[in-house]
C-alpha cells in the first residue's frame, strides 16, 4: 500500500505528460495533388512564442519557431484567428534559413505558392490576398459552419 502511494504522484505526472497537447502542425487529412508538396513540418522545431490570442476580431497570428532551445528563429508561421480561436494550420511560413515563404492559399495543407523573400522581413498581411475567404474569417454564418476540429481554442 505505501508503495503504490510512493508511485502515485509519478503516475500523475506522467499521465498529464501523456494527455497534455501541445500546439503542433497537424498534416492535412488529404493528400496533396501530384505536383503540390506538404507544408513544412513544424513538428521538428521548437515552440517560441505563445499561441495565445487575446484580441476579439479577425487577426493574423504569427509563431516563431526554432531548431534549439536558446537558438535564433528558424521558421515564423503564420495564423489566421477569430475571437481568441487560432485555425489549426498556417496559412504562411517562412524559413528564415533559406528565406523562402510557402503560401497555403486554401489552408488545406498543401503549399499553393513558395518563393524567395530579399527582405529580412516580410508582413503577412500581403498575403491575405492570395488567401481563400480570409476576410470572411469572422463572419458568423462561417464560423457556425465551421468544424470543431479546425480550430484551438487555447487558454
Amino acid at each position: 500500500m505505501f508503495a503504490v502511494l510512493l508511485c502515485l504522484p509519478v503516475i500523475l505526472m506522467l499521465t498529464s505528460a501523456c494527455l497534455a497537447r501541445p500546439l503542433r502542425n497537424y498534416a492535412s487529412s488529404q493528400l496533396c495533388r501530384l505536383g503540390q508538396q506538404p507544408m513544412p513540418d513544424l513538428n521538428v522545431l521548437l515552440l517560441r512564442s505563445t499561441p495565445r490570442v487575446f484580441a476579439t476580431g479577425r487577426l493574423i497570428k504569427g509563431l516563431y519557431y526554432s531548431e534549439v532551445p536558446k537558438g535564433l528563429n528558424a521558421m515564423a508561421a503564420f495564423y489566421m484567428a477569430c475571437d481568441q480561436l487560432l485555425e489549426r494550420t498556417p496559412f504562411l511560413m517562412m524559413d528564415f534559413r533559406s528565406n523562402q515563404f510557402f503560401l497555403d492559399g486554401n489552408r488545406d495543407g498543401c503549399v499553393d505558392a513558395t518563393g524567395t523573400f530579399a527582405l529580412p522581413e516580410i508582413d503577412p498581411a500581403n498575403f491575405l490576398p492570395y488567401v481563400d475567404g480570409a476576410d470572411e474569417i469572422c463572419n458568423e454564418d462561417l464560423i457556425s459552419q465551421r468544424q470543431p476540429d479546425e480550430l484551438i481554442a487555447v487558454s
